[in-house]
């Protein structure tokens, strides 16, 4: 059996070094500075000495409708060619989920290469990401605003305080996204180092900001936040004052609304939905006590969860919500109502598919009656990520 070590500072390098070969990347500053800061706020496992195989989880905090939780955001998982296929990524998952667990991180979201891969441990999609994209010709005219808002291009750096205030403001990113900490928009900056910033303010206060790219003849919107109307028009409009250097406009979002409404000719956008980022329950018991049910009152039911890859989460779970405080315990008598694998409890809880449609597909067991009860306790509206690692 391969053995599994947690790995070090002393091992940043080598792990880098794998993670270049693996992925095929070039050395750059801005690439080194920002793998160092994921290194520094990440748990590494490896294998080999020396390292063959290698995993990140990095520390995050993500919000559910209010309710926080500790993530590990899993990233670089690589081994190089001669050590593929031995084995080395599956011990190090195993491990990784015991400490994720004695980490107190009951969430873990990562960027499949595989769905069919990340499905074995566990994961299942949870994010879609949606792009829009029109012909510079086509953007419509954008309605006139009071003027009180003024729109100010600002070097990435130096637009994190603002961009970081109104981002926290913001009700999408309450849907699972993450509770963005100073360290990691200043990875985001060294990330990505030909993304722009522009900012709305009223007076000395932000009020939104657009992260936008210039990539040949395109004007690719990476994300676009805001406080009120006043702001959004103001960025658009901002945003189609470009309209004579670019011929296209792009728009990429975790927001998988439609737009094409908002438009006079909806026939002259394009918009594309692909899964995204997975999601995984690594503390079952942590997650649904917490979770934010959507029903101050529920009646005693006992699920049945299968999860093949954590034996704490695996078997039967009694939840009961009493004037809106949940209790989510280990239940030795009930028959369970509601049977169902770790991969489609993700996809109920965050909104992905109701559990009704889910029964009428036969992906999940139960009896009618409870799972028609049981639906309206769960988000209804599927989460959003505007993140990638």
């Amino acid at each position: 059996m391969t053995d599994v070590r947690r790995l070090t500072e002393e091992d940043e390098s080598s792990f880098y070094a794998l993670a270049r070969y693996a992925f095929h990347k070039p050395q750059s500053e801005t690439r080194d500075r920002a793998f160092a800061s994921l290194y520094a706020h990440s748990d590494a496992w490896g294998t080999g000495n020396p390292l063959s195989s290698g995993l990140l989880g990095t520390h995050f905090v993500v919000d559910l409708a209010g309710v926080t939780y500790k993530m590990s955001g899993v990233g670089y998982v690589a081994s190089y060619p001669e050590a593929s296929g031995q084995g080395g990524i599956r011990t190090i998952m195993a491990q990784a989920f015991a400490d994720m667990r004695a980490n107190g991180e009951t969430l873990s979201y990562l960027a499949p290469f595989s769905a069919t891969f990340y499905r074995r441990f566990g994961y299942e999609g949870a994010f879609d990401q949606v792009t829009h994209e029109m012909a510079a010709a086509d953007l419509p005219k954008v309605p006139r605003h009071s003027g009180a808002v003024t729109v100010v291009r600002v070097p990435f750096r130096a637009a994190i305080d603002a961009m970081a205030a109104v981002y926290g403001r913001s009700k999408e990113t309450t849907r699972g996204g993450l509770r963005r900490a100073d360290w990691w928009w200043l990875n985001m900056a060294d990330h990505y180092p030909n993304r722009e910033a522009a900012v709305a303010m009223l007076g000395d206060h932000p009020t939104g900001y657009v992260i936008y790219e210039r990539v040949g003849d395109l004007f690719w919107v990476h994300e676009l936040f805001y406080d009120d109307l006043e702001s959004l028009l103001a960025l658009t409009q901002f945003c189609a004052a470009h309209r004579t250097a670019f011929a296209r406009f792009r728009y990429t979002t975790g927001d998988p609304e439609s737009l094409h409404d908002l438009l006079p000719d909806p026939s002259v956008l394009t918009s594309q939905v692909r899964p995204y980022m997975m999601a995984r329950i690594v503390d079952v018991e942590d997650f649904m006590t917490r979770y934010p049910y959507q029903v101050s009152d529920l009646a005693p039911v006992v699920f049945g969860i299968k999860d093949d890859n954590i034996p704490e989460n695996d078997g039967r779970w009694r939840l009961a919500i009493n004037d809106g405080q949940a209790s989510f315990t280990r239940d030795t008598s009930g028959v369970p109502a509601i049977t169902l694998t770790i991969q489609e409890l993700v996809k109920v809880c965050f909104g992905v598919r109701s559990l009704r449609d889910a029964y009428n597909f036969g992906l999940i067991d139960g009896d009618p009656f409870t799972v028609a009860s049981l639906d309206d306790a769960f988000l209804q509206r599927q989460t959003q990520l505007f993140d990638y690692f």
